[in-house]
């Protein structure tokens, strides 16, 4: 079996993912599909359990890639993803970048939400609590102001649970890819947190429990 390159792995990769998400498949020969051709048989195989595999195999490729390059690449691109496969679900035109840059946050309000909340924090746990009972506490309080305000702000004629779940991992998903871009933008470090700058909201300064 001839050995193939990376970059026509990732080519190829790149060329049928393309053509999934448009809607359709390329032809075997690389040429554009013709309109109303019958699809070969071999494309015809690609029934939707195939599909699924070869989207994980894309996904562990790309995996690969990022984990050796290392940097904010990779989880930028992944969250970028996401979002993009979430608007799908809600039946939306997909536009990653311009929900991020949509995100708006008064940073005086940022500081004043990440103060009145470590206060909270020293009140109900002291600041002897371990840290994993003090995450736990944190990840109840996002999910459920998230949960809350997805239910609040669905548009009129949307509901249900899973349509709630869903909006809000939308916008969680926004704001973490933001929080990573913000990084990128100032420059940070890997672990020194996100710089604070007039055009992004600052960031959490370190904090012991």
């Amino acid at each position: 079996m001839a050995s193939v390159s990376e970059h026509r792995l990732f080519e190829a990769l790149a060329t049928i993912t393309r053509a999934f998400a448009d809607g359709g498949v390329p032809s075997l020969d690389g040429s554009p599909a013709e309109p109303n051709a019958d699809p070969s048989p071999a494309i015809e195989a690609l029934n939707p359990e195939t599909q699924e595999v070869l989207g994980e195999a894309a996904l562990a490729v790309a995996y690969g890639a990022f984990a050796s390059r290392g940097g904010d690449g990779g989880p930028i691109h992944t969250l970028t993803a996401a979002m993009g496969l979430m608007a799908m679900l809600a039946d939306e035109e997909p536009d990653p970048p311009a929900e991020i840059l949509g995100i708006v946050a008064d940073g005086q309000r940022v500081e004043a939400e990440i103060d009145r909340a470590g206060e909270a924090i020293d009140q109900e746990f002291g600041r002897d609590a371990q840290c994993e009972t003090i995450i736990e506490a944190l990840e109840a309080r996002i999910l459920g102001t998230a949960i809350t305000l997805a239910g609040c702000t669905l548009p009129e004629g949307v509901e249900g649970q899973a349509a709630v779940r869903l909006r809000a991992a939308r916008c969680l998903t926004r704001l973490a890819a933001g929080m990573l871009l913000m990084n990128v933008a100032g420059g940070t470090a890997p672990g020194a947190g996100p710089a604070a700058s007039p055009e992004t909201p600052p960031g959490t300064p370190n904090r012991a429990p």
